[in-house]
């Protein structure tokens, strides 16, 4: 029986894009005929995990991945509400594919958090995507148009995008104090910046100060932001890990760089020592275009133009 959550979505791509044919062995996989781009549809039920975050799950076959492979294509994440799809990417990501193995089943397992402070994207054994910047179908009606330039952005820059988010979602902000003087205030509301930070215990809270923002409800730190502008990786992930061993109930934690640095990202929280503890499970690597097209798409404005 046809989805109707899906079959509502291909025809706003056959009423845009043109004639849509199937491809593969099964029926979840088309390539749109006029701009040969390949949409693979993956649809689940929405499930509650605690009173704000629900939760989807996909199988995405290895055999529909294999055709996917060297092809402009994304994945059409579509769940049972009437919210706008997820259009993921495929050909940004599609070399962590080539790296591991799918389940015994032939299937990678993902699955998508719906959360307060955003939207993630778990593949496993792969890692976890902030995808905020990829709800609609524009990526698709714009395959074939120049993409959004960003402007060349600064550390505090990026900091003040990541605030303003948070801003933008209802949370307090703390930035280093060494950072604040730079942090832009035409995009940050200043009073939402904490002056001090709360108190969590005498061997953590000197780390947790140096962390570039962290978003609050109130004293609880809710979402952890690291930028790697020019540092490496592995030293904001290791501030992570010192903070998921310390303070209770913290499981949202990003990488914020550039995308060329998204492999190194990919190495780096694979260890073993941040698989032991499942820091895997919980950071996110976002690049500095999601993260401006992520500010637009609250906003209606591009930052810096």
């Amino acid at each position: 029986m046809a989805n109707i959550y899906v079959e509502n979505i291909k025809k706003l791509i056959q009423g845009n894009c043109g004639k849509i044919e199937k491809v593969g062995t099964g029926y979840t996989l088309f390539k749109v005929k006029s701009n040969n781009v390949f949409v693979y549809f993956r649809y689940s039920k929405l499930f509650s995990r605690g009173e704000n975050t629900k939760q989807a799950f996909f199988g995405l076959r290895k055999d529909d991945i294999n055709i996917l492979q060297g092809n402009k294509a994304f994945i059409c994440f579509v769940w049972d509400t009437k919210d706008t799809p997820i259009l993921f990417p495929f050909t940004q990501f599609e070399n962590y594919f080539s790296n591991v193995n799918p389940s015994s089943d032939g299937q990678y397992k993902a699955s998508i958090y719906f959360k307060p402070t955003g939207t993630e994207l778990y593949l496993a054994n792969i890692g976890k995507f902030k995808v905020d910047s990829f709800y609609g179908l524009d990526s698709l009606w714009n395959i074939n148009q120049k993409k959004i330039s960003i402007p060349k952005l600064t550390h505090s820059q990026i900091q003040s995008l990541v605030g303003a988010i948070g801003i933008l979602k209802g949370y307090n902000l703390w930035f280093p104090n060494s950072d604040k003087i730079n942090i832009d205030q035409s995009i940050v509301n200043y009073s939402k910046v904490l002056q001090t930070i709360p108190t969590f215990n005498q061997n953590v809270n000197s780390i947790v100060s140096e962390i570039d923002i962290i978003w609050f409800n109130g004293n609880d730190p809710i979402s952890f932001w690291e930028v790697e502008h020019s540092t490496p990786i592995y030293s904001g992930l290791l501030r992570f890990n010192d903070v998921l061993l310390s303070v209770a109930g913290v499981d949202n934690f990003n990488i914020v760089a550039e995308r060329d640095r998204e492999n190194k990202f990919g190495r780096e929280v694979n260890r073993p020592t941040f698989k032991q503890n499942k820091l895997i499970d919980k950071v996110s690597f976002i690049d500095y275009e999601n993260i401006y097209s992520w500010y637009y798409n609250l906003t209606g404005k591009y930052y810096g133009k």
